[in-house]
């Protein structure tokens, strides 16, 4: 069959072209038409923008054009290959496919249902929130700490209220874009702060008596702000790096780090690998629950819906007017 995609041909250009996908799943896997793909504000929009720090490297073959966006899904089952259990025809599923018209996808590895009652298009959003909760795990977050997410885009915004579920006492949403501080409110996030309009430092330290954070989240992915982070954790408090840093930065090791005993937690979502033989929860079945049962809101952050035939306004708008993107789905099913 002929099936449509994504693909990224060049600095700041997005194109669709035609694939050839099979016609029957083999043994195992299931034929999807994926429905809605989440764009990766940070992924992506570094391929995108071609700042990856990967480019440079010519044995990274990750960023490299052409590339095929995409690893946030929902779709619907079309066909279900030979061994497949747990799988029927019409199934809608939580799947983590490039942004394409349709897939075929190992059954084992990506059959999660969407719940019933669950908002179809809330889905995708499970694979950010279980980037986010690598922040959760990885800093062992205890009840009653007070935690600071700088950067309150997707992956800043649900680390906050992931630091929420976790039992932090005051969670502190730190954002330069005022429409973002306001989703964050509307999130349940404690206390917002626009490092644009006031003193981050002072205003954290008024918020917790002089004593700084327990656990800091960088989730922008600049590495200017990582310097600024360790200055707000705790005496032995944590620092996590979420976001991918697009860089390097220059931090005092004796002042940042050694005296005030802070330690640095590099968080790869990779880094949750392990989770599963200390009897954690599976974290994308946990972040689609979580989603389903109202623990974590997606409605706030859900500000546009754009056909295929539009990817080029859609990754645009994310670049350029953060004001009014935040969350968007691209709907699979639309390629003009």
């Amino acid at each position: 069959m002929k099936a449509r995609r994504l693909v990224f041909t060049g600095k700041l250009r997005v194109e669709a072209e035609e694939f050839d996908l099979a016609d029957v799943p083999g043994p195992g896997e299931v034929l999807v038409e994926n429905l809605y793909g989440l764009i990766s504000p940070g992924t992506e929009l570094a391929m995108f923008t071609e700042t990856h720090v990967g480019f440079p490297i010519p044995e990274f073959r990750y960023a490299k054009f052409p590339f095929r966006p995409g690893y946030a899904s929902v779709s619907r089952a079309v066909l279900v290959g030979q061994g497949v259990q747990g799988v029927r025809e019409g199934d809608i599923l939580f799947t983590r496919s490039n942004h394409a018209s349709h897939a075929i996808i190992p059954a084992q590895r990506q059959r999660l249902k969407v719940p019933a009652g669950m908002p179809v298009e809330h889905a995708p959003f499970a694979t950010m929130a279980h980037i986010a909760l690598t922040s959760i795990r990885l800093s062992e977050v205890r009840l009653g700490q007070t935690v600071a997410v700088f950067g309150q885009g997707l992956i800043g915004n649900f680390a906050a209220q992931l630091m929420r579920c976790a039992g932090a006492r005051k969670v502190i949403g730190i954002d330069a874009v005022p429409e973002r501080l306001r989703i964050s409110a509307q999130c349940g996030i404690d206390v917002q702060v626009n490092p644009a309009e006031e003193d981050v430092r002072k205003r954290i330290d008024a918020l917790t008596n002089g004593a700084g954070c327990q656990v800091v989240v960088e989730a922008t992915g600049n590495p200017q702000v990582a310097p600024q982070a360790i200055q707000m954790a705790a005496q032995m408090g944590k620092v996590v790096l979420l976001g991918s840093p697009r860089g390097d930065a220059e931090i005092s090791l004796y002042f940042g780090l050694h005296s005030p005993g802070v330690t640095l937690i590099g968080a790869h979502a990779s880094r949750q690998a392990d989770a599963a033989r200390y009897g954690d929860p599976e974290p994308y079945d946990l972040m689609l629950s979580f989603i389903a049962d109202g623990r974590l809101r997606v409605a706030p952050l859900l500000t546009h819906t754009l056909p295929a035939s539009g990817a080029d306004r859609a990754y645009k708008g994310l670049l350029d007017e953060k004001e009014k993107y935040l969350g968007v789905l691209i709907d699979l099913t639309k390629w003009g």
